[in-house]
């Protein structure tokens, strides 16, 4: 039997919720430790443990080290998701909390700009009153909560907000989804390093630690500790784990090209002592993500455009004359046409005359699933497409993209949650494919797809949850492009399977004791 040093304090914890195995183990082992990575599958519970280990810190001090403020950074929206609909959910009872979710258009220093006469004094009644509220945090006996969205992190009006919560409080900072501070040179990044050396406990949480590339290891653990995979700088971190070859530009220019990553091995080892990892496998009741392929033909008006714009940069659309711009990439535009449109060098979209395929395709496939339908879309001219069709065929549906305000944004999350009227909720990954609660879709479609192999598998997830019903995640595969880019995420995700996935959780579970 393990003997777990915090055994007393989960039998004593008041939990909100029963926590399941793989929570009941990370919270029995690790809950006091000062840095730890949940590479946890999408949907497997991140944020209540976060939350149940943030109750514990500020409950009993003692021998664990005290916390009284939690400061979490978050994608846009999911930020606000953490504070008004997650922390209620999970917060243990006698827990008090006061909170505070970063808004740029309430807080920020431009938020009131091109506001009429009367709404610019409600602007900034409003900002006053939210930093009226922070300063607050001063006194306050409570356990403080503050979040803010990751893409504003770098604002100074932000920074500011940020000094003052860790001048004051002692801190658990999260980073959920810390795949964005994969990126060791980006402002964001360097930021983010700095301020957790002022807190006393730091947290990554993700389910795509390294889908994009093995080396954003180093700058997401380094969130955690200085040189916690062994390098304090990322250029000796780099030449450990990747192997390059110089090559040759069409000018002479030589620059040195990725060949292969090494040492794979060695670096999961490195992660894993940080890390838990739970995949979907291991969760009891988790529903099951059934794949199918949809072949999608084109159209022979389709076909012609594409044939032309395979070997031409000046195509004929019905009786124009089309320039595509000399420095086009060409795969983009084979994508879009495939969809039944093209932009061109002067950003003019222009309609392929004739049947679009793949819009009736997705008119079969919505009113054949018994259920709601999440789509996700690649360009915003799909989404309008996809839209009108839709709205067309007597559906409604609503938007989760980066055109629909922010504060629309959730409105049309709990429609498309509550309302039975509303059939399908359509979105690009960037803004609703992340932390959001999507659950009650039967069947997700690939309208269109993106290179971003991590974007792609946290989106996959929106409409799981454990103890729901299997989910049918449905690609549209037109030949050519999207073949190959389909091809292209696939082998990401092995790369970062075979690391931080069920490759890490393998060797967890060999060294335990």
């Amino acid at each position: 039997m393990i003997d777990y040093p915090y055994a007393a304090d989960f039998i004593a914890a008041p939990f909100r919720e029963p926590p399941y195995q793989h929570q009941i183990e990370e919270f029995e082992r690790h809950v006091g430790k000062e840095a730890r990575a949940l590479l946890w599958t999408m949907r497997t519970g991140k944020t209540k443990m976060t939350i149940d280990t943030a109750c514990q810190l500020f409950v009993n001090g003692g021998d664990m080290g005290k916390i009284d403020g939690v400061l979490v950074f978050a994608p846009n929206g999911v930020h606000a998701n953490w504070l008004e609909r997650e922390l209620p959910k999970h917060c243990w009872p006698g827990v008090e909390c006061e909170t505070i979710v970063w808004r740029s258009r309430v807080a920020g220093a431009k938020g009131g700009n091109r506001l009429s006469k009367a709404a610019a004094e409600a602007w900034a009644f409003d900002q006053e009153m939210w930093w009226d509220k922070l300063k607050t945090i001063r006194r306050s006996k409570k356990l403080f909560w503050m979040s803010v969205n990751t893409e504003s992190m770098t604002r100074d009006d932000v920074r500011r907000a940020v000094q003052r919560f860790l001048k004051w409080r002692w801190c658990l900072v999260v980073y959920d989804e810390s795949d964005d501070f994969g990126s060791p040179g980006s402002i964001r990044t360097k930021m983010a390093r700095a301020l957790s050396r002022r807190a006393l406990y730091k947290r990554d949480l993700t389910g795509t630690l390294l889908t994009g590339s093995p080396l954003a290891a180093w700058s997401q653990f380094e969130l955690l500790k200085e040189g916690a995979l062994g390098y304090t700088k990322f250029s000796d971190f780099d030449s450990r784990y990747a192997e390059y070859e110089l090559e040759r530009t069409r000018s002479g220019r030589q620059y040195p090209k990725l060949k292969c990553f090494r040492n794979q091995e060695e670096l999961r080892e490195k992660i894993a002592a940080y890390s838990s990892v739970v995949t979907r496998d291991d969760v009891k009741g988790m529903p099951a993500l059934v794949p199918t392929v949809l072949p999608i033909e084109l159209s022979e008006e389709q076909r012609a455009v594409y044939d032309e714009v395979h070997k031409s940069y000046m195509v004929r659309i019905g009786d124009e004359e089309v320039s595509l711009g000399e420095r086009m990439q060409r795969l983009t535009k084979l994508q879009q046409i495939c969809s039944g449109f093209v932009i061109d060098e002067q950003k003019q979209t222009h309609i392929i005359p004739g049947r679009n395929p793949r819009l009736e395709a997705l008119s079969r496939e919505v009113y054949l699933c018994p259920g709601k339908v999440i789509i996700w879309c690649q360009y915003q001219k799909d989404i309008d497409l996809v839209e009108a069709q839709l709205l067309q065929d007597g559906h409604k549906v609503v938007g989760y993209h980066g055109r629909v305000p922010d504060d629309v944004k959730p409105l049309n999350l709990t429609a498309f949650r509550k309302e039975k009227g509303v059939k399908a909720i359509i979105g690009h990954i960037q803004s609703g494919g992340r932390g959001l609660d999507m659950s009650v879709a039967h069947k997700i479609i690939n309208y269109s797809h993106t290179f971003k192999a991590r974007l792609r598998a946290q989106a996959e997830e929106r409409a799981t949850k454990i103890g729901g019903h299997n989910i049918e995640v449905q690609d549209f595969e037109a030949p050519g492009p999207d073949k190959y880019i389909r091809s292209k995420i696939l082998e990401r995700i092995d790369i970062a399977e075979a690391i931080a996935g069920t490759g890490l959780r393998d060797f967890l579970k060999s060294i335990e004791l």
